[in-house]
């Protein structure tokens, strides 16, 4: 086989992968957009074709809203979101070197393989994956879930389904609404990206100069993840619109954040202890987003429910062993 012939096999085989993705993410919006149930609490007047940019606004006051008030919940999120950021940043190099050794062993490579397939003026426009690896790394990519909003707005519209229709709408909503936040909070801490380091869990330039930001980004931008941020928004606001799927959508929404920050870690993209922030983010814009174009939300028991990705506690345990003795702890447990 010639070389030209192989490049030709290699992208219909890249081709390929991207059809079958993007079909996923039609097929996942068009199964869980059916109509809802006649005893749901949740219902949705029709978007309008330019709701997901002139309620950008209320969303993101909404969001600051839900960040700083006063409840105590918030302060002890807060707090979870401090913590975990120091706790990961003290072990950001050892988790670092232990996901690229567990990516080499899984042969998933340490390098970004993702392909520019669509370029306009030597600006990359779309680059999608070409093996596993990139392909978990794409599952934060601001495309893959533009493909899901646009899946929920494409069955909604056939369907003829509020719902969906405004699922798809609050998504955008949530992509715009969440990047602004992201790309200033990036630009003000500066840190390096871990494949770019020039010190132990690299470099922090607060408020680069922009110019040096547009020009380098990958020496400034690692914190937080817009990757997570994006992922984590998506998935509140499904959750959120979609109770009664919640046995199935968060389980999903932990798998595929998980696999995508392990990705990103093993490619050196970011650090661990860039994510805390980054979920905490896209679960407050997503919250925010998903009230938009909801009839009688406050009297909505589902809404209120909705407003909890996670229920959780810690409980103390006691055991005895004849052998080990006395044993205390903490059990984690969560319910989702």
């Amino acid at each position: 086989m010639g070389k030209d012939q192989y490049c030709n096999c290699n992208r219909n085989r890249n081709y390929f992968r991207y059809a079958c993705l993007s079909f996923i993410c039609l097929y996942f919006c068009v199964a869980i957009s059916a109509e809802p149930a006649k005893d749901s609490l949740q219902e949705f007047s029709r978007p309008k074709t330019f709701d997901f940019i002139t309620n950008v606004p209320s969303t993101m006051i909404d969001a600051w809203k839900i960040s700083f008030n006063s409840k105590p919940e918030t302060l002890w999120a807060w707090g979870a979101v401090a913590s975990s950021t120091l706790l990961l940043y003290i072990y950001d190099e050892k988790i670092l070197n232990g996901c690229q050794r567990l990516g080499r062993n899984l042969h998933l490579g340490n390098d970004d393989h993702t392909e520019t397939i669509i370029s306009l003026n030597d600006n990359n426009i779309f680059r999608g994956p070409t093996d596993i690896g990139s392909t978990l790394y794409f599952l934060g990519d601001g495309w893959m879930h533009s493909f899901i909003g646009a899946g929920f707005l494409v069955s909604g519209a056939f369907a003829n389904n509020n719902r969906a229709l405004q699922t798809g709408s609050q998504i955008f909503n949530g992509l715009i609404s969440a990047t602004i936040p992201n790309q200033l909070l990036k630009r003000s801490f500066g840190r390096e990206s871990p494949f770019r380091r020039t010190k132990e869990r690299g470099n922090w330039v607060p408020f680069p100069n922009p110019s040096r930001y547009n020009a380098d980004a990958s020496k400034y931008d690692a914190m937080p993840s817009g990757h997570v941020t994006t992922a984590t928004m998506t998935f509140t606001i499904i959750d959120a619109n979609y109770p009664e799927y919640r046995y199935f959508i968060r389980p999903l929404a932990i798998a595929w954040i998980t696999l995508l920050g392990f990705q990103m870690v093993n490619n050196g993209v970011h650090w661990s202890s860039d994510y805390p922030l980054a979920i905490a983010m896209g679960y407050v814009v997503g919250r925010a987003a998903s009230k938009q174009g909801r009839v009688n939300s406050s009297n909505s028991n589902e809404n209120h429910l909705a407003e909890k990705l996670i229920d959780w506690n810690i409980l103390p345990i006691a055991f005895s062993d004849p052998q080990m003795g006395s044993t205390y702890g903490a059990m984690l447990n969560l319910k989702f």
